[in-house]
């Protein structure tokens, strides 16, 4: 059997996602390594701080947790284990960059303005290190612009500014990085050399965008192998953001045509090339935005309270009831990837280990 490894962070959890239906804030991993074990699989699960990395793990298909811990502490080690073992030739899913874009819109801008298309990327973007960066660059476009810090979910740390005075306030807050004694030795060395290069106070990494007028929600879109799960999002009452506001709906796409938002999310994430993808996009009337994407480690809210699934059949859509088994789906779009782009795969058993856990176990289309 292929050996896969299944890497879980220090709770023993792996792709910790809010669940709804379950209660618990972690896939179940007996229901996955046993899904893997039915495609012929042999899924090894071990904890980050137990890899050993001297192991021959060269053409091993990885999957891995990642984390959005405070200051992002514990996701740095596990980036700097995973780029190891890219580097040492495992299959690593998704790759080392996707993890990096993870929870960092820095990040997740760069790759979006190397891998798509103009009409994939119209949000005028610009990416800063530091406050005093934005404070010396002339910015284009209209006005009003959304303000982002790299970190922060459910539009945490997102506003919007009318106007420039009001961007450069807001950006000087959302950047700042406060250290008392730093600031006093940085007071000091201005006072005692008039020519002193001063260092930045203010080095929360953060992105200026265009924003889209008009907008009452976006849409959530994820593809997870061959099927895609939409939700629309209704902004927030009196605000310009929808992501967090809990205010759902599975069936209304607003007067949107769902199978050109579908052809939309399939272009895009096939682009991107992952089994796993959430998309978040805007439409103007006349055009789809993709604000952000994420590879991994998103929530799953959107398949688990669905209804049912899309898929493309013969060229046109086909939507699909059903009551979403989250681990399931989640080992089919694995094996199907695995099946396309990496080594051979024996013919999957259809016998498979109990899991201790769980229900039993629904057939996949392997």
């Amino acid at each position: 059997m292929t050996r896969i490894l299944i890497l879980t962070d220090y709770r023993g959890t792996f792709y910790s996602t809010a669940r709804t239906k379950h209660g618990l804030c972690t896939m179940d991993l007996d229901k996955i390594t046993a899904y893997l074990r039915r495609a012929g699989l042999e899924p090894e699960v071990v904890r980050f701080a137990d890899l050993d990395l001297s192991d021959s793990l060269h053409g091993v298909p990885v999957l891995y947790t990642s984390s959005e811990d405070r200051g992002l502490h514990y996701k740095s080690w596990i980036e700097d284990l995973v780029l190891a073992l890219e580097t040492a030739g495992a299959h690593i899913i998704p790759g080392y960059r996707y993890l990096r874009a993870h929870h960092n819109k820095v990040m997740m801008e760069a790759l979006r303005a190397q891998l798509f298309p103009q009409d994939a990327r119209r949000l005028g973007t610009r990416t800063f290190g530091t406050f005093e960066e934005l404070a010396a660059t002339e910015l284009d476009g209209p006005w009003p612009k959304v303000l982002k810090a790299a970190y922060g979910a459910g539009s945490q740390f997102v506003a919007r500014a009318a106007d420039r005075h009001e961007l450069l306030r807001t950006a000087r807050a959302l950047s700042h990085t406060p250290d008392r004694g730093e600031a006093v030795r940085e007071h000091g060395r201005r006072l005692l050399r008039r020519d002193h290069h001063a260092h930045s106070l203010h080095r929360q990494k953060f992105l200026v965008q265009a924003m889209v007028p008009g907008l009452t929600g976006d849409f959530k879109v994820l593809r997870m192998g061959e099927r895609y799960y939409t939700l629309y999002r209704r902004n927030r009452p009196g605000d310009f953001r929808a992501s967090g506001s809990g205010d759902f709906d599975f069936h209304d796409m607003a007067g949107v045509d769902r199978e050109a938002l579908l052809d939309y999310a399939e272009r895009v994430s096939g682009i991107l090339g992952t089994p796993l993808t959430s998309l978040d996009i805007g439409y103007d009337g006349a055009d789809f935005h993709l604000f952000e994407f994420q590879c991994l480690h998103f929530g799953t809210v959107t398949a688990e309270n669905s209804t049912g699934y899309h898929i493309r059949v013969g060229g046109q859509w086909r939507h699909v009831e059903e009551e979403c088994d989250i681990e399931a789906v989640f080992c089919e779009a694995i094996v199907g990837h695995l099946r396309r782009s990496g080594p051979a795969l024996p013919r999957p058993s259809q016998q498979a280990a109990t899991p201790t856990r769980s229900a039993t176990l629904r057939p996949l289309n392997y």
